[in-house]
């Protein structure tokens, strides 16, 4: 086999491209006025992510990169049978390592954080939460295919706590706690401390990205 055409990493590229995966939310998002925690599935669907990367290869294994993720979702258990809908985003820097082979197939972790945003709309009124994620970990493989072209299948886990929110928003009416929309305290701009509570999100996917500019 020639040079030419010899598959293999670049040492350096510019490291581009994004991913596709089914979207799995948990947890809670806040203290409802009942003392109880209202679960993420009250607001948003579980649904698909749809993730841009872009980056900069480094000695073939380092890549340290940014990252923009939209939620498909639809809006959750209080807004049944109304035109309400729902998005999530997710805005951060990460770092992935490859370990193994980058020449064929590697073991891929990846780090990142950044900010996470939830938010619904309703009869004219929006309703969002954020949180900052300190740690997004994804644990995976990067299958090289050409010296431009890799695949990476990946199992993404994150977590964190929403507290700082705007507006507001009704539910559908005839809830079965009496709930009308979201609680007066989440108007002020942040959720007090001892009604937080924590929400997971576990993404099942598979990113493509080229290396360009490569050497």
């Amino acid at each position: 086999m020639s040079e030419a055409e010899y598959v293999h990493a670049p040492k350096y590229s510019l490291w581009l491209g994004g991913r596709l995966g089914l979207l799995l939310n948990g947890g809670g998002i806040y203290q409802d006025p009942n003392g109880n925690d209202a679960p993420l599935s009250d607001f948003v669907t579980n649904g698909l992510a749809l993730e841009g990367d872009i980056g900069a290869r480094i000695s073939r294994r380092y890549i340290p990169y940014l990252g923009l993720e939209l939620g498909l979702v639809g809006a959750g258990k209080r807004f049944g049978g109304t035109s309400a809908q729902a998005g999530t985003g997710f805005l951060g820097v990460g770092f992935r390592f490859l370990a193994g082979d980058v020449d064929s197939v590697s073991f891929a972790s990846d780090l990142s954080f950044g900010f996470r945003k939830l938010e619904v709309s309703s009869q004219g009124s929006t309703w969002s939460a954020t949180s900052f994620e300190f740690l997004r970990l994804g644990l995976g493989a990067d299958i090289r295919f050409t010296s431009y072209f890799t695949i990476s299948p990946m199992v993404t886990l994150s977590g964190g706590t929403f507290t700082g929110t705007s507006g507001s928003v009704n539910f559908a009416s005839g809830q079965s706690d009496g709930q009308t929309g979201t609680p007066g305290y989440v108007n002020n701009g942040q959720i007090p401390t001892s009604q937080q509570t924590n929400y997971y999100t576990i993404i099942l996917g598979c990113g493509a990205h080229f290396d360009l500019l490569g050497k």
